[in-house]
Parts: structure tokens; sequence; C-alpha cells
């Protein structure tokens, strides 16, 4: 997949009131910069990419500087290898990407077909193109429902739909599960991996880390207006140092405070199957299949005997509170960006 675009090192910071500023010198506070500081993303044709990050890391802001809402004060933008410059560039990498905002107040009267035929006239897009538009969306059945009576789950299609208006490369969705049930969640899973799969590169930004694991596939992780890292998974796992987990059971006397012995491994009783049940967290490296094996031989002396041994790669929420240093169960919503 080639990059279809990138940014490098750009920034966008918010202008802070002046009582603001004022308080925060009474009170000898450090005033930080609200914004983007400093943020350097990659775009592949087709991909789906996961943008998290703490409350307050600027998601909101990247996502209106690669909409085009928000120009950027220092940095460049590439599409296509191409640096971003005039402002035929910028116009034209705008009718490039669809932007689906966290929220939208779809009430009133008003149709779902009503919606998509005037944003598709401001769009200078042919109002035909409404009906296949809310077909794609799973919307023709209630094209022509008062939106009053659209459950949540049928509004965020609606939004999703809207974005879709002039056949956009890249979409950006801005919490896109919010509001959904289960079954809600998994239709919109679906229509995005679809989407990918027809070669539309997809960002989603959200703050529910399980049900981004289940369809992103990579993450660029934010942190105080910077891109701390993005890559797939293991490749992010590996630039963060974060130890791979094992779970190991088995029968006669436990070998916990054997294995705590080694100050890089913290050892986790469980109450799970067989005698013991162990869960060990590497601090230097991963667990390699040497480093098992070695293990295992250890632990087999005496009565003691391993019964099973696998590996527990880390969860989304454990990589994003190493790459940040946040505390666990901390609030990872949207606020003030």
């Amino acid at each position: 997949m080639g990059v279809l675009l990138e940014l490098e090192r750009v920034q966008f910071l918010h202008t802070i009131p002046r009582a603001v500023i004022a308080a925060a010198k009474r009170q000898k506070q450090t005033m930080p910069k609200r914004g983007v500081v400093e943020a350097s993303l990659r775009i592949d044709a087709g991909s789906i990419v996961g943008l998290v990050g703490p409350n307050g890391a600027g998601k909101t802001t990247l996502m209106s500087i690669l909409a085009g809402i928000l120009p950027i004060q220092n940095g460049k933008i590439r599409s296509n290898g191409k640096i971003v410059e005039t402002e035929k560039q910028r116009v034209n990498l705008r009718n490039r990407i669809g932007l689906m905002p966290e929220s939208v107040a779809w009430t009133g009267p008003s149709t779902p077909l009503d919606v998509i035929q005037r944003l598709c006239i401001i769009r200078g897009v042919p109002k035909e193109n409404a009906e296949s538009i809310l077909g794609r969306v799973g919307l023709s059945s209630r094209s022509r429902e008062r939106l009053s009576s659209l459950s949540q789950g049928m509004r965020q299609r609606l939004s999703l739909g809207a974005a879709l208006i002039g056949d956009p490369e890249i979409l950006l969705l801005d919490e896109p599960m919010n509001g959904l049930d289960p079954v809600a969640q998994n239709a919109f899973r679906k229509m995005i991996r679809e989407m990918a799969e027809g070669g539309k590169s997809i960002i989603v930004s959200s703050h529910q880390l399980n049900e981004l694991e289940r369809f992103v596939e990579s993450i660029a992780i934010m942190n105080k207006g910077r891109i701390v890292t993005q890559g797939s998974f293991t490749s992010v796992e590996h630039d963060l140092g974060v130890g791979q987990r094992l779970m190991i059971s088995g029968i006669g006397p436990s070998p916990a405070a054997t294995i705590s012995e080694n100050p890089l491994i913290t050892v986790t009783e469980l109450d799970e199957e067989g005698d013991w049940c162990l869960r060990l967290t590497r601090h230097d490296q991963t667990w390699s299949q040497d480093l098992r094996a070695g293990l295992v031989e250890r632990i087999n002396v005496g009565g003691t005997k391993v019964a099973t041994v696998r590996k527990i790669p880390p969860d989304l929420e454990e990589i994003l509170r190493t790459a940040t240093g946040i505390a666990e169960g901390i609030n990872l919503q949207e606020g003030e960006e």
C-alpha cells in the first residue's frame, strides 16, 4: 500500500485566554500548550488507523487539521508524495476527505433523503446520488422517515452517509461508536471494514479501546499534543518495550516465590486451572521461545510440573498506559483539545 497522506511535524496551538494565563501565573503553574504541538502521521491507502490518547491529548484538533478545518501553523502536509502548499492544493485535498463529527443533532421534520440531497447540492455533487449514498450505509428503507424517529444507530449511519458525499478517498470518523448498542456497533464495524476493502483509508478517533481493537489495523497514540508512536500493534508493542505476558499453570508446589526472585519479572497469582496458575510479565524483553523453554526447565524440579504455557499479548489499554504514562482507569473520553 502506498502512502496516501502524510503529516510531517505539523502544529496548531489554540489561543489561550489571558485570564487563564493570568490565573496560572498567580498559582505558579506551568501553562500547558493546547492543540497539536508536533505531530507526524502517515495514512496508507486502504488502511484503518485508530487514533487514541487520553483526554486533552489533541486528537480533535488533529482531526480538524486532517479535515482542512484548521490550518497548520508549522510543518508540512504531503498528499500522494507532494507537499500541499497552494490554496488550490488545499481545496483539492479537502474534497478528497470526508469527516464524520463526534455528534450531529439530526432532528426535525426533515428526512435522511432531504438531508443528503441538500448536502450534495452544497458539495457540488448531483443530488440524484443521495439514494445510492443512503443505500451504502443501510438507510434505503428509512430514507423518507422523519429524523426525529431515527434511533441513535440510524443517526450515526446518516452521519457516515454525509461523510461519504463526493466519494472521498479518506474518511475521518470521530467517536463513531458513541451511543451504539452491541448490534449497531457490529454493523458499523462491518461497514467500515467493507469501505477499507473498497480502497478507502479510514482514521477512527475513539476512547472505546476494546472496540477499536476489534477492527483497526494499526494505531497512532497521541499524548500532550504529540504523536508518540504509530504502526501495527506488534511494531508499537516493540517500540514501547511493552513486556509480553505469560500465563503458566501446573501441579505441585507453586513456583511463584522462586520466579519472583528475578526483579525483571512481575508475578501475579491467578485462581485458574491446576494446583497453581501464574501471570508473568517481563519488563526487559518479550518472552521468546528460548526464554519460555528455560523457564519451564527451571520450574520442573522436585514435585512441581508445568502443565500449560501460553503468551498473552498486551491489550490496547495497556499499550496506551505505557505510551503516555497515565494511570490505570484514567478517563479517556474527549474533552477540550
